[in-house]
């Protein structure tokens, strides 16, 4: 993943992490062939630090849950940081964010309090280059619609 950026972003989030790092049977192929396409257009990848926060946490509850093996999960560990090697984090960090953040999710519950980070971090990037969040949550696309407009939300 190009770390350049001449022609667009790209911002992934948790669930995309997770279905690459877990090798989620119905998601890692999906996910693989899009960070391949965006890659293969010198896109650039970005994530706001929460990806690690929420992407740990669910390895983890898949593992205390039975759904990873300890050693599936120490795979989908190194899988994680290899990944994260090729993600930028935001360029000005994620203090910037938070009051945009807050302002998106403000009409939804507390549980979308992460989506927002994502969606501004999108939103603070759309401003230099064409930028795409690559997600598996549906609800995303339609808080983005609703609160940030300026950016695109590609569900997979």
């Amino acid at each position: 993943m190009s770390s350049s950026l001449s022609v667009g972003a790209v911002v992934i989030d948790a669930s995309f992490a997770i279905a690459i790092s877990a090798r989620e049977t119905d998601r890692e192929t999906k996910a693989t062939q899009e960070a391949l396409r965006y890659s293969s257009l010198d896109y650039v990848f970005y994530a706001p630090g929460v990806l690690i926060a929420e992407t740990l946490y669910v390895l983890c509850g898949k593992l205390q849950k039975g759904l990873l093996t300890q050693t599936e999960y120490a795979q989908a560990i190194t899988r994680f940081e290899a990944l994260m090697a090729n993600i930028l984090p935001s360029p000005n960090g994620d203090a910037p964010l938070v009051r945009r953040a807050e302002a998106i999710r403000d009409s939804y519950g507390c549980s979308r309090s992460a989506d927002g980070i994502y969606i501004a971090l999108a939103e603070a990037l759309t401003v230099s280059v064409p930028t795409v969040i690559l997600t598996f949550d549906t609800g995303m696309s339609s808080q983005a619609a609703r609160n940030a407009p300026t950016v695109t939300v590609q569900t997979l």
